[in-house]
């Protein structure tokens, strides 16, 4: 079997769409399924001898995320054509979310061509501080919902969250199931230290944009100044710049950096909206670290509700229950407790079985006589 994946960037742009899709894609791959993954260049490296996965760097506009952080890239011509040249002898089109332009210019050229299509939905509506934004985001969604998803012969949700978005908005999708990511626990795992940094080490992990919450984070960080603020990620607001001596920005960090980051801290913070169910907050929950989420991104997935502090979405309401850690750090950071955390990612959070039941359903819709 021949199957395309296209997604906006490959994992070293360091976004969790990316890193799932890689996840993914090369447990997908094997010798019984070759996969061509396109995405906007840089491609990783790919050995000169034949292998299941081979990677198609597309050379690509990226302006509108240098400007807005909103990972956009828009392809140049020949990539669309090399593109359609695949597809046309491909099985299956494995899409990642659908407002991007790439996700869009697949889908048509898969109907074109008369392939099976599974779109694999990351997050739902992003509410922006501009209403602009936010009318445009909701009218997007609209029309992919009605075109996209509805047209696509299977439609997965990573995240109950997301989930219940669509299928409340768009009654009429059929087509869909749901498939929670999984998390290397071989990589995210707890640590036996026993000792607390005397200064509480709190974790932020993602892009530097206004979805993830960095107003708020920036005002904890003034009003809790006894605390070390680690900043992961990269985008288009620096914390630097926020002038705040107990804010220590550590840029981007590869897979095992991450991990180690994890093991390091005593609780990741993450006020963000327009989640899904953020792989940051299950690589930390595997590597033992308490976490502390929005209601709403919590509800991504409601079997982790023992292992995650939740927080209106307000500056008092997570300074509170920050607090509230502080307080009782030690407990929190107890090493049984830890491991109990890695425990339960190992037994709900698996990119083995996800991957199995994405092979599942591409050899379900591509068997003689499938039906949508």
């Amino acid at each position: 079997m021949k199957c395309v994946t296209v997604s906006n960037y490959f994992p070293d742009h360091h976004g969790g769409l990316e890193i799932v899709v890689g996840e993914l894609t090369t447990r997908i791959a094997n010798d019984r399924m070759t996969v061509d993954w396109f995405a906007c260049a840089p491609a990783p490296f790919q050995a000169s001898s034949p292998t299941p996965l081979r990677y198609h760097g597309v050379k690509a506009w990226n302006g509108i995320e240098a400007k807005t952080g909103l990972p956009m890239p828009i392809w140049y011509p020949g990539g669309s054509l090399r593109l359609a040249r695949t597809i046309r002898k491909a099985d299956v089109i494995f899409i990642n979310d659908c407002l991007y332009i790439s996700s869009w210019v697949a889908w048509i050229i898969a109907r074109i061509y008369r392939k099976k299509i599974v779109l694999l939905q990351h997050i739902d509506e992003i509410p922006y501080s501009s209403r602009a934004m936010t009318v445009l985001m909701r009218m997007s969604y609209s029309l992919a919902a009605h075109v996209i998803l509805r047209g696509s012969d299977r439609v997965v949700f990573c995240s109950r969250k997301v989930e219940r978005y669509f299928l409340t908005r768009f009654s009429f999708l059929r087509n869909t199931l749901h498939i929670s990511n999984g998390v290397d626990a071989k990589l995210f795992f707890p640590d036996e230290r026993t000792a607390v940094a005397p200064r509480p080490r709190i974790l932020f992990a993602g892009r530097f944009v206004e979805r993830k919450g960095l107003e708020i984070v920036r005002q904890l960080a003034t009003n809790l100044p006894g605390c070390d603020w680690i900043m992961a990620g990269w985008g288009v607001i620096d914390p630097k710049n926020w002038g705040l001596k107990n804010v220590h920005v550590v840029g981007r960090r590869d897979r095992q950096s991450m991990a180690e980051l994890y093991r390091d801290c005593d609780l990741l913070v993450l006020p963000s909206v327009g989640e899904g169910f953020p792989l940051v907050v299950q690589e930390a929950i595997s590597c033992g670290l308490p976490v502390l989420v929005s209601r709403e991104t919590a509800g991504g997935d409601p079997a982790a509700a023992n292992f995650i502090m939740v927080a209106d979405l307000s500056v008092s309401a997570f300074e509170k229950s920050i607090r509230a850690f502080i307080q009782r750090r030690h407990q929190e950071l107890d090493p049984l407790l830890r491991r109990r955390r890695h425990e339960f990612a190992v037994a709900h959070w698996s990119w083995e079985h996800a991957a199995q039941q994405y092979q599942d359903i591409f050899a379900e819709i591509t068997s003689p006589g499938a039906q949508r």
